[in-house]
């Protein structure tokens, strides 16, 4: 669950369940590669939701699938790359507070065993895939997370 650090109420103090997860990966090419790994997210977790790219990256909220999409790319970015709330915000177009919001829900609904499983493949898919210089990461249908999990 949600917990700060000290009297420190900055989003960089904030942590949130990883007991399963290993450490964030940190960014180490800059801004490119920073742009590279959110878009990684949003490609993996749009093909996941059955939702189009486009429609995760709109500035306008959307549709109730699509937020959802969009609430558990932004917390994935949060938590599998470290980004600290104020930069999945604005790699998503999107004000801090906005994604301290959505890594609450997406935490909260992680008691669902089938939800938290699904979260935990993707997690592990984008880790395995966030190196690779390969454009298309999900060209094998072998590599979907979400082939053998069907619908939660």
């Amino acid at each position: 669950m949600y917990a700060s650090s000290g009297s420190n109420a900055s989003d960089e103090g904030r942590h949130w369940r990883r007991e399963s997860l290993a450490a964030p990966l940190r960014e180490t090419g800059g801004e490119p590669a920073r742009r590279a790994q959110v878009a990684l997210m949003q490609e993996v977790i749009a093909r996941a939701w059955n939702v189009p790219v486009a429609e995760l990256r709109a500035p306008t909220r959307r549709h109730a699938p699509v937020a959802q999409a969009r609430q558990v790319a932004m917390y994935l970015t949060h938590v599998a790359f470290g980004f600290s709330l104020s930069a999945v915000g604005r790699y998503f177009g999107r004000d801090r507070t906005t994604a301290a919001h959505a890594c609450r829900l997406i935490e909260d609904r992680r008691d669902d065993a089938a939800f938290d499983l699904l979260l935990d493949r993707l997690e592990q898919s984008v880790r395995a895939h966030a190196g690779d210089a390969c454009a298309d990461a999900f060209a094998d249908p072998c590599a979907d997370p979400c082939a053998d999990l069907g619908r939660w």
